[in-house]
């Protein structure tokens, strides 16, 4: 049905009056996520064979997998979380699943935990799967994680970055997953009072607190950078409760195998009856 005459004239005059660096900002976006696109279709041959056969290698399954869609520009949120990953993979298997071919070079250039590709979702699926994923861990907000939320089997926690980041991550999509790991009392304050019907107590975990206000080093390397345990997270802490949920995780699991069972249905790999 066509469009009043009227309303396309509205339209068109309220695109004139958009400020030209509002459109230029916007059509810089598009061609930079369109150029994104063709590097990752041109490049994937180079990556994605290797990780698919290493995915269903049975020697390599993960008890936590962190999922990283984004691009090699916003590697330092990942970066900031390594003291949490290195530590809680001497306790447990942890793998970073990567979305774009340029990031996942430079993940594997800035870590020596394993690297597993998945631009799409039945690529990302693929892997979590194989590798008998039990926890699926997030560090930023990226619409893609609307995608692995919907992976079965395993918890899904995100993990709440401190101090000035917080901004970037405190909302109402907080509700995806099961578990949110927050920086300080303050951020689950925020999260119990701002989201309605969410139980902050049983979801949300505290492992650190806020960094002192006159903290001049706190304050610089948050400014420029800096890792999460110097924002305050409390690595130990974090690795423990990472671990406790993997362990609810699996009484949840048994529990539900255990109740089939007696009902003569058995899961295969996947959930699948």
């Amino acid at each position: 049905m066509a469009s009043d005459p009227a309303q396309l004239m509205q339209r068109t005059r309220q695109l004139h009056r958009e400020p030209i660096s509002n459109r230029l900002r916007r059509w810089t976006g598009y061609v930079q996520r369109y150029r994104r696109l063709q590097r990752n279709l041109r490049h994937q041959h180079a990556v994605l064979p290797n990780s698919r056969a290493r995915a269903a290698d049975p020697a390599n399954r993960t008890h936590f997998l962190i999922n990283f869609p984004g691009s090699p520009s916003s590697i330092a949120g990942l970066v900031a979380w390594l003291p949490v990953l290195d530590r809680l993979s001497r306790e447990a298997p942890v793998a970073i699943l990567v979305g774009d071919v340029s990031a996942y070079r430079a993940v594997q250039a800035a870590t020596r935990l394993p690297c597993y590709f998945g631009r799409i979702a039945t690529e990302a699926e693929y892997v979590a799967q194989q590798m008998e994923t039990k926890v699926m861990v997030y560090i930023n907000q990226s619409k893609l994680n609307l995608r692995e939320g919907g992976f079965h089997d395993m918890f899904h926690v995100f993990l709440g970055a401190p101090g000035s980041e917080r901004t970037k991550w405190l909302s109402n999509r907080m509700r995806l997953y099961d578990y949110v790991l927050a920086p300080d009392e303050e951020s689950k304050a925020w999260l119990g009072s701002r989201l309605m019907g969410f139980d902050a107590e049983a979801r949300v975990r505290v492992v650190g607190r806020s960094p002192e206000p006159d903290g001049a080093i706190e304050q610089l390397e948050a400014h420029f950078g800096g890792d999460v345990a110097s924002g305050g997270v409390d690595v130990e802490a974090c690795v423990a409760e990472l671990l406790r949920i993997r362990n609810r995780r699996d009484d949840v699991v048994r529990a539900r195998e255990n109740e089939l069972a007696e009902q003569g249905i058995v899961l295969v790999k996947g959930g699948q009856v």
